[in-house]
């Protein structure tokens, strides 16, 4: 615990020495502000200490920004480190093999030398570690420009096409697009170290055909008058309707000469009981009923003339029909009719 205590203060003495130093070579090739020196002494103080506690999201924001005002291997080499913790090994090795790459001056602070040597262990490390992905795309022969194919939405140059990509371990999300052909995607989940191929096929896309050009309008003849539009003078489908009015009327017909009929009946049956010999001998108390027995029984004639006389104009208007005229609709008229012991149905068809 000691120990760890001491490493991690004498850590971050280096940075904050180095950073300050005026030997430090800048990224910048115009020279820093003091106020921006001092701010990357503080964001690489912070993201060493971050790093070394194990907060490695934390710290890597600190030494960008470190990185991003003043350019130092201890600065550097702790943010190749969290990359590579957090997954992005391609990312911490390019950084790790820019630290290696980079000339020191034989009078360079000892925590850059110490940094150099760090770097050149962890990406020895790394490097076995960075998986490759071979992406693949099938278009038909003679296809032209303008593929689009990313990798986790990062556009894939087309240089690298049938190429091993370094990629870091996981599952990547591998997209080909073209215009006028179909769209392509596929996921693939890549192991440390492990090699991989995608193949996505493109095909060319149906063309809708085209709409059929409108017609030329017709000339008309030299000394003839242009023919006027033809009038509809297709005959339409026959018109039921009226006969089927017909058989409605019929059918009320049927239920009003049904109802009546019952009640005439149940009438009748009370006067035979009351006047067993002959209604010319009914007590008075019966006028009632047997007046409500005269009505029902017209009422009932009426009904079944009604249902007859409606059930023969559905049928003959059914075998007699013809097609409608286009401009004139059919009509019917029906009226039920009434004389002395007689009823039917009258009506004109127009």
């Amino acid at each position: 615990m000691q120990r760890s205590l001491v490493r991690r203060i004498g850590l971050s003495l280096a940075v904050a020495s180095a950073i300050g130093s005026p030997r430090v070579a800048l990224a910048d090739p115009n020279n820093p502000t003091d106020e921006e020196k001092a701010s990357a002494r503080l964001f690489g103080t912070e993201g060493v200490q971050l790093a070394m506690s194990g907060d490695c999201r934390g710290a890597v924001e600190k030494l960008r920004r470190a990185e991003a005002l003043v350019h130092a291997p201890t600065t550097a080499v702790p943010l190749a480190h969290c990359q590579i913790q957090l997954g992005r090994i391609v990312n911490g090795t390019e950084i790790l093999n820019r630290v290696i790459n980079e000339p020191l001056s034989p009078n360079a602070p000892q925590p850059w030398v110490d940094a150099k040597q760090r770097a050149r262990a962890l990406l020895d490390a790394a490097t076995p570690r960075i998986g490759r992905l071979r992406v693949h795309v099938d278009r038909p022969p003679g296809a032209p420009e303008g593929l689009q194919v990313t990798v986790d939405g990062a556009p894939l140059p087309a240089v690298l096409l049938d190429n091993d990509r370094p990629t870091d371990p996981g599952v990547h999300r591998v997209s080909a697009r073209q215009e006028g052909f179909t769209a392509a995607e596929m996921d693939v989940s890549l192991a440390e170290g492990q090699s991989q191929t995608v193949s996505l096929r493109l095909d060319v896309l149906p063309v809708e055909p085209a709409g059929s050009p409108a017609p030329w309008p017709a000339q008309a003849t030299l000394g003839a008058p242009a023919p006027a539009a033809a009038a509809d003078t297709q005959p339409h489908s026959a018109n039921h309707l009226p006969a089927y009015l017909a058989f409605g009327a019929g059918a009320a017909g049927v239920a009003v000469g049904a109802v009546f009929g019952i009640l005439a009946l149940s009438t009748k049956s009370t006067l035979d009981s009351s006047c067993p010999s002959g209604k010319q001998y009914c007590p008075d108390s019966s006028s009632s009923d047997i007046d409500a027995l005269h009505t029902d029984a017209i009422l009932s004639t009426v009904g079944w003339g009604i249902a007859a006389a409606g059930a023969a104009a559905g049928a003959i208007l059914l075998l007699t029909e013809r097609p409608a005229e286009p401009t004139k609709a059919a009509r019917l008229e029906l009226w039920p009719w009434l004389g002395p012991g007689s009823a039917g149905l009258s009506g004109s068809f127009q």
